[in-house]
């Protein structure tokens, strides 16, 4: 698995992030068969809804960022309003919650206290609210507030999306994968089509890439910075997040919108920065990105490093940067940027996996002295 044996991940202490890692591609089949057959449901659920009715997705870390991975397309699908707000926020203006409302609920663990007190405090003032809970565990509270509530749905998501792992690695791209087939079950045949492409583009990536993001997270480095445009904004704040825990906070990173990192923040390449960017799959995006990407690469400093993930292999004499990583999958620039997330966010988990190692941090626990915990200590008043 990922160019070592299970003993050596064994004695790393990374058995499980990598487990999580590799079944990704297997979840989403197994996740989609699942939804399909609670299709009668899942369509019974939003009947009720007219066209007035807000579709407000909530959560907090990862679990808000697969949402907002997922939002433009689920806006192109769905004809309702859709915000995406922040349990964090959401927990401090209750009022915010208005009457005729689809409230959707997405936590990894389905116990982060500021999205269960948003949704407690939801279904108490107004029980005929109807909540749809994404989470990963079925004994949640969220699950069960769901389960519970005369207007609620959960489906439940495969059997080892979740195996006790702190990377939020099938923990992120089954939430995202859930609230596509979920909230926008007229986009199934859209699922059903790329969900290949996904499939062979991911197990693509570990096959040949793995052994060189493993060389290339051995390298020292103090700073790191991540870029994406649109849907990929999510992905590139995940990669951050991601190299930021998976190293115990050692490597300090930041992310930033593709294009807004040009008004100011590119400043950064001045320094021995390294810079992840993601090229967009579709052309009409992809040449903002790689307008950006060529121009950091003319501009920096000696000692800053250019990385770019891809879609697919690129024309011969074309380099957006230093090392250019891809899934091989062409079919990408006819889709949605939304579904390139579920792809490029392997990137960011082989890099958080291998960086951890290379730090001397245990993948499996990164924080060992309690300062982060997979679900978050917090007082909700």
């Amino acid at each position: 698995m990922l160019n070592h044996n299970e003993a050596y991940w064994q004695q790393k202490g990374a058995s499980l992030t990598v487990e999580a890692i590799v079944a990704q591609p297997r979840l989403w089949q197994e996740g989609l068969e699942r939804v399909k057959a609670h299709e009668a449901e899942i369509q019974a659920f939003w009947r009720k809804s007219d066209t007035d009715t807000r579709i407000l997705i909530t959560g907090a870390g990862s679990s808000l960022l697969a949402a907002q991975a997922s939002v433009n397309w689920l806006r192109s699908i769905v004809p309702n309003q859709i915000d995406v707000v922040p349990a964090t926020d959401l927990v401090l203006m209750p009022e915010s919650l208005h009457y005729n409302t689809v409230l959707v609920s997405v936590s990894s663990s389905g116990n982060t206290p500021e999205t269960v007190k948003v949704v407690e405090r939801a279904l108490a003032a107004n029980p005929k609210l109807r909540h749809l809970s994404v989470t990963n565990n079925a004994s949640s509270r969220l699950a069960q507030l769901a389960q519970k509530h005369c207007e609620g749905l959960f489906i439940p998501v495969p059997e080892g999306t979740s195996n006790g792992s702190f990377a939020a690695t099938s923990e992120f791209t089954i939430p995202l994968w859930y609230l596509m087939l979920l909230v926008a079950p007229a986009g199934w045949s859209e699922a059903e089509k790329v969900l290949p492409v996904l499939q062979r583009g991911m197990n693509h990536f570990f096959n040949h890439y793995a052994a060189d993001i493993e060389k290339w997270a051995a390298e020292s480095r103090n700073n790191v910075v991540v870029v994406g445009s649109l849907s990929l904004k999510a992905v590139a704040c995940e990669t951050s997040l991601k190299l930021l825990e998976m190293g115990n906070g050692q490597v300090m990173t930041a992310w930033h919108s593709m294009l807004e990192f040009r008004h100011g923040p590119k400043l950064i390449i001045n320094r021995d920065a390294t810079l992840i960017g993601y090229l967009a799959a579709r052309a009409e995006i992809n040449r903002y990105d790689s307008d950006m990407m060529a121009e950091l690469t003319r501009e920096r400093s000696a000692t800053a490093q250019i990385i770019a993930i891809g879609h697919d292999a690129l024309p011969a004499g074309v380099k957006p940067g230093d090392r250019y990583f891809h899934f091989a999958a062409p079919e990408l620039a006819d889709c949605h940027e939304s579904w390139t997330t579920l792809l490029y966010v392997a990137f960011a988990q082989l890099a958080g996996l291998y960086s951890a190692i290379a730090l001397g941090v245990t993948p499996d626990m990164p924080s060992r002295d309690g300062k982060v915990a997979k679900v978050a200590k917090v007082t909700v008043y």
